[in-house]
């Protein structure tokens, strides 16, 4: 599920957007050296920042890896925050939450940190007596009602011209939900935290190993309008075209790497900032959002504390759908789309003729996961997002633990319009997926910006 990313009204005429030569001067300024941000580690032995390989060191599976280049730069990117041991959470008889560890884990978070968050105040990091400093102390995973915050030990700054959005890991995530904030000010270090959300935790230990988090680098230049589209709308027309009777006829005897091929082969300058249409057929249910919590010194708020202006796409179901899923097929895949199906035909239609027959058919499915033996479910959404050039988008899926979980995939959306996402199923279950309900987010970025790196030390 998605977690404190919906839109949020109540700040839309605060932070105006800068033009665009300020954007480009603070993104110069703060990745001249190649990084996107900073960290600097006061307890170390606890977690670690890497960039992991698009194929999940090998999990996964080779046809994705070689043939799917959205979700292979999906799984690659950010930084994944891994835990150096495991831990379990869980409630006791009382329905109070607790967390078990190792020793050596518990040695960290419990006697060694205030030692640690007391070498980060003489190093001017942190404030004493400060927001973080009274929550922290004698505790860095301190549990507060259905919230445990885990301090990972590090504190973290983004370079100018960065935003940094902390949430939960991606294509191999733990089963926990984790509440989502951005980290926005360069001039300043915060801990770098994760957020649980525990309401959904019960007597059953859920397990917290391994990439628990990640931070990814955006740009704050975004700006997204939103719109229903017209007859002659180019987005179909690209779809078409892309989706064509060859394609099909190619993709039905071997993986056609049709798409991996013209993305290699894409070379343009990238633009300061973006200007992003958001169109789509169908009701009108998508949103335009901005976030709404910021890490700053003094603790959470809902404005950022630099300017910029980061606004991304909520795409919902228009398709009430269920599917019943055996382990290795479906028993039951149902899509309600009856109704919107003539209004999609009719623009199609108007749009590129009685050509690309294949093409709409792709796209009338909406939801597709009839396939033997294959854990995945398609999301082809009515939805479209140009960006601007050497943009692409960053697309996250809902996170629906333990029936269905969106794999992050990155799009090149500056000539690729269409949205996509691929549900990755864990086990058997039953899923109805109601009118409405949150589908994926798109986040368009910098392809530049994801290819930027981290500084560390270590205090």
């Amino acid at each position: 599920m998605f977690l404190a990313v919906f839109p949020d009204r109540g700040n839309e005429s605060v932070h105006q957007p800068r033009p665009l030569a300020y954007h480009a001067r603070m993104a110069d300024r703060g990745t001249s050296d190649g990084t996107a941000f900073e960290i600097v580690t006061l307890l170390p032995g606890f977690s670690e920042l890497k960039k992991r390989s698009g194929e999940l060191d090998g999990n996964l599976p080779v046809r994705a890896a070689r043939y799917c280049g959205p979700v292979f730069e999906g799984s690659a990117a950010g930084f994944q925050i891994s835990l150096a041991q495991p831990m379990t959470l869980a409630r006791d008889r009382k329905g109070r939450l607790t967390c078990d560890m190792t020793p050596p884990t518990h040695q960290l978070v419990t006697q060694e940190v205030d030692a640690a968050l007391e070498r980060g105040i003489e190093a001017g990091l942190l404030a004493r007596d400060g927001h973080w400093h009274r929550l922290l102390r004698g505790d860095a995973l301190p549990i507060r009602g259905n919230r445990m915050t885990v301090w990972t030990g590090h504190m973290i700054r983004p370079r100018g011209g960065i935003w940094l959005l902390v949430g939960g890991a991606f294509n191999r995530r733990s089963r926990v939900s984790v509440v989502e904030h951005v980290v926005s000010d360069p001039d300043a270090f915060v801990p770098l935290v994760i957020e649980i959300d525990a309401r959904v935790v019960t007597e059953e230990p859920l397990w917290l190993e391994a990439e628990l988090g990640c931070v990814t680098a955006l740009s704050p230049a975004v700006k997204m309008k939103k719109g229903r589209l017209q007859a002659g709308a180019p987005e179909l027309r690209q779809f078409g075209e892309f989706f064509s009777e060859d394609y099909f006829e190619t993709k039905a005897k071997h993986p056609t790497a049709a798409y991996v091929r013209r993305q290699r082969g894409h070379r343009v300058k990238t633009m300061d900032a973006c200007e992003a249409r958001l169109g789509y057929v169908g009701p009108d249910v998508h949103e335009v959002g901005e976030f709404n919590r910021f890490a700053t010194p003094s603790g959470f708020s809902r404005q950022p504390s630099a300017p910029g202006q980061l606004q991304f796409a909520l795409v919902r179901n228009i398709a009430p759908t269920r599917w019943t899923w055996q382990g290795q097929t479906h028993s039951r895949f149902e899509v309600r789309k009856e109704e919107h199906v003539p209004a999609l035909e009719a623009l199609w239609k108007k749009t590129v003729g009685d050509k690309c027959p294949s093409g709409l058919e792709f796209i009338r499915g909406h939801l597709m996961g009839e396939h033997w033996d294959q854990p995945y479910v398609q999301f082809q959404p009515w939805v479209f997002l140009p960006t601007s050039p050497g943009w692409s988008t960053l697309v996250d899926g809902a996170h629906r633990v333990p029936a269905y979980d969106g794999m992050r995939a990155v799009i090149a959306t500056d000539w690729f319009f269409a949205l996509a996402m691929v549900y990755r199923m864990y086990g058997p279950s039953s899923v109805r997926i109601p009118f409405r309900a949150p589908m994926l987010r798109a986040l368009p970025v910098p392809r530049n910006v994801l290819d930027l790196g981290m500084k560390e030390s270590l205090l």
